[in-house]
This record gives C-alpha cells, sequence and structure tokens, in this order.
C-alpha cells in the first residue's frame, strides 16, 4: 500500500512519508455477577505527509483510496505550515521485542480464562468486582519518498479491574490496571490483587486536621500521574522554543540529583516499544535528566526542522497530523525499601493514586490533585485512610525536593517508575 501511495504522489512531489497502521482488538469484560461480554474491532489507517512547494500537507483514512488520499493531501499543503523537512535514508533497525505469538492467537476463551482468574481472586463477600482483560495484534508499515520501507508486527495483551468495597465505610472505586505485549502471567495478575488488597485493608480515619504542608510517599501509580508535567516539559515544541520551563535549561541542575529519567523504546516486551517511529527515523534510547540535570528533549522530524536539532526518534502520526511523544518512560530506582520511606517520613502521608484533572496548563507544573487513596503514616505505620485529600504544589519545584527514591521500579501502563519520597507537599484535607 505505502509504495503504491508514494508512487502517485511522485509525479506531483518529490518528497512525501507514510504510515499505514493496521490493528485487530478484542475484549472482554466481567460483570459483578460473572457474565461476560465480549467485543472486537479492526481497523486501518494510513497517514500521508507531503512536502509540496515549501509548504506540509497532511491527510489520513482508510488504505484502500492512494489517489483520494493523495490529493487531498496536495490540497492541504497549499494552506500547510511553511518548512523544510529532511527525511531520513534506509537505515537498519535495532531489534527489540514488540509481538507475542500468544497475544495474536488469544481468543475470547483465552482472554476470559485471564480475567475469571483475577475475578476470582479479588472476589470477596464485602466487594462489587468488574475485571476486563484484552488483546490487540497488528502492525505499523512506514516508507518515504528517499527509500525507506520498513515496519514491525506489534501486540499489546492488558488485564484490570474496578473494585468497589461494599463494607462499612466510604472507599471510592479502586482502579488498577496491568498492559504489556504479552499476556499477562500469574505474578502480574497477583500484583494486581495485592495492590488492591493493600488499599481496602486500613481502616477510615475520622476527618481531621493536617499540617498545610507534609511529606508525601507516592506509590508507582501515582508516580507516573505525578509526573505528567514533566513530561510535557521535555516533550515537542514548547520543549524547545514554547512555554516549557526546562527550555533554557539543558545542562543545569534543576531537579535533586538523584532523579534520572529517560525515555526508552527499545524496552523488550512494553506497550510503547519499537524500532523505528512514525516519522520513518530508527528509535533510540534517550536520557532527558540525568542525576538532576536535563540533558535533552524529545523531538520528531517538523520539532526538529523548527528547533534546528535532530529528530529523537518520538514521532507518532495519526489523523490529526504529527505529534512527539515519549514511548516507555524510564525513571531511575534508588535503593529504599518501602518500608525504609515510610519510616523517613516521621509524620506524613502515603498516596496510592492521584486523579488528574483538567485547570492550568500542566506544561507549568502547577497542580491540584485529587489524592482518592491516601493514607496517615506515623512512625513508618499506616495508621488509617484519610477520605477527600488533595495534593497541591509545583511539581518541578517538589522534584527539588526529593527525600528518597524507593527501590520498587513498577510498570504502569508504558512507564517504569519507582516510589518517590517528596518533602514539603502541599495538603489539603477533605
Amino acid at each position: 500500500m505505502i509504495g503504491v501511495l508514494l508512487d502517485s504522489v511522485l509525479p506531483h512531489s518529490q518528497r512525501a512519508d507514510a504510515v499505514v497502521k493496521v490493528d485487530d482488538t478484542l475484549g472482554l469484560s466481567l460483570s459483578p455477577e460473572g457474565e461476560s461480554r465480549v467485543w472486537a474491532a479492526v481497523s486501518e489507517s494510513c497517514h500521508l505527509r507531503v512536502m509540496h512547494e515549501g509548504r506540509i500537507g497532511y491527510a489520513s483514512g482508510p488504505v484502500g483510496n492512494p489517489a483520494g488520499l493523495r490529493d487531498r493531501a496536495l490540497a492541504a499543503a497549499l494552506a500547510g505550515p511553511a518548512l523544510e523537512l529532511h527525511a531520513p535514508l534506509p537505515a537498519p533497525l535495532p531489534q527489540v521485542a514488540t509481538r507475542s505469538a500468544p497475544v495474536v492467537s488469544a481468543d475470547a476463551p483465552a482472554l476470559e480464562s485471564v480475567a475469571r482468574n483475577l475475578f476470582e481472586r479479588l472476589r470477596r463477600s464485602s466487594r462489587r468486582v468488574e475485571v476486563w482483560a484484552e488483546r490487540s495484534s497488528g502492525s505499523v508499515r512506514v516508507g518515504n519518498t528517499r527509500g525507506v520501507m520498513t515496519g514491525y508486527d506489534a501486540t499489546l495483551a492488558g488485564a484490570g479491574a474496578v473494585v468497589e468495597s461494599i463494607s462499612a465505610g466510604y472507599a471510592p472505586p479502586c482502579r488498577v490496571h496491568w498492559a504489556g505485549a504479552s499476556l499477562p502471567e500469574l505474578s502480574d495478575l497477583e500484583g494486581l490483587v495485592g495492590e488492591v488488597d493493600a488499599r481496602l485493608e486500613p481502616r477510615l480515619l475520622a476527618r481531621g486536621r493536617l499540617p498545610s504542608t507534609m511529606p508525601v510517599c507516592l506509590s508507582p501509580r501515582a508516580v507516573a500521574t505525578f509526573l505528567l508535567p514533566l513530561r510535557a516539559a521535555l516533550t515537542g515544541r514548547e520543549a524547545f522554543s514554547g512555554e516549557s520551563p526546562l527550555r533554557d535549561q539543558v545542562g543545569e541542575r534543576v531537579f535533586d540529583p538523584r532523579l534520572t529519567v529517560s525515555d526508552d523504546p527499545l524496552a523488550g516486551g512494553r506497550p510503547g516499544s519499537r524500532p523505528v517511529d512514525d516519522d520513518g527515523v530508527v528509535a533510540r534510547s534517550i536520557a532527558l535528566v540525568e542525576r538532576g540535570r536535563v540533558s535533552g528533549f524529545l523531538a520528531d522530524l517538523e520539532t526538529g526542522a523548527r528547533a534546528g536539532v535532530p529528530s529523537t526518534g518520538h514521532g507518532w502520526r495519526g489523523p490529526g497530523g504529527s505529534r512527539v511523544g515519549f514511548t516507555n518512560m524510564r525513571v531511575a530506582p534508588g535503593v529504599e525499601t518501602r518500608a525504609t520511606l515510610l519510616t523517613m517520613m516521621g509524620r506524613g502521608l502515603l498516596v496510592d493514586e492521584l486523579a488528574w484533572r483538567s485547570g492550568p496548563n500542566p506544561i507549568r507544573g502547577t497542580f491540584r490533585l485529587p489524592a482518592p487513596w491516601s493514607y496517615l503514616v506515623e512512625n513508618g505505620r499506616v495508621i488509617g485512610r484519610l477520605e477527600g485529600v488533595e495534593l497541591r504544589g509545583n511539581t518541578f519545584a517538589a522534584l527539588n525536593r526529593i527525600g528518597a527514591i524507593g527501590n520498587d521500579p513498577t510498570w504502569v501502563g508504558s512507564a517504569c517508575v519507582p516510589s518517590l519520597l517528596v518533602e514539603g507537599v502541599g495538603v489539603v484535607p477533605g
């Protein structure tokens, strides 16, 4: 398909690239009564970019109409942004596991086996449990008029649950999930069960006064949300020439020297893993923060062209055009156990989940985040659960007040993050 599409463009424009994405998804859910529901979806899409008379035009659509896609992209280029792009030449791709044969062949009974396994482990008389399992299998094919013609096959599997306590004492819905390129193993499901049990076990404390600032230990699932402003500040046009507070900080120590952050598309079997990006640029790992110093930003071809820097291989293509994004974010672990982190706090909060909500532009780092699963800790011991707590402050300032980093790196979707102990976080009690 890509070859035919690019050949049709050549008489009109000498430069173009395209991505064809195919996906076959199958999912299954179990109701609280144990009844199963199956859903399925198949999609094929093509995303074409042309560089015509110094301007760029995009078009997306089904793969069966190359001429129509070409004409729409050329028409879009008439009013498109003026930019000189230098598309990549063919190059060897790195080896990275992105496909699992068992996921490709997984049918509804296989997914039901995963879901029921999780369902039975979570079910209690005091709980209402809903469970889901899903798998997708597809491919990404990338080509351009400079001779790149490559791609990879990919799979993704996931499982998760929503658990509501129906015993005495209010508890919000407990949502947990797991994702990877292969089907979850028993240890992965047991990890989700252990997370739910740990959240629901502590008693609900009566409302009381809390200090306006406290040390907070963020569990990995909460850390993944807490770092959303950092991800935005390290990505794309804002990082190089926009509002990112880090854009002029390369080489400077901005954060606690224990903080190291990277992006790793070559991590085997993870949701964001890939050998090549949607622009045809070979994927590579990149350090973004090294021991507290900003060391780099993520770019695709367009962002790189505007900023005068090479692409880092982090381009993603969709119906809206091209964007820059993380693949697999990694935060380097520390040496402290969870028990040690709680002991180091003295009196503080353990937060297992944060709920992101709309508000000020996240790229500035300001946050006010509901923490529906928060626990009061005293002398290293969890006293009980708190209701209605919110955390407030600035992510970038908080990352310069790290008390310690846990030795528990955990995959939360496409982010591998450890627990973080952060000093002086603003607390709004319920």
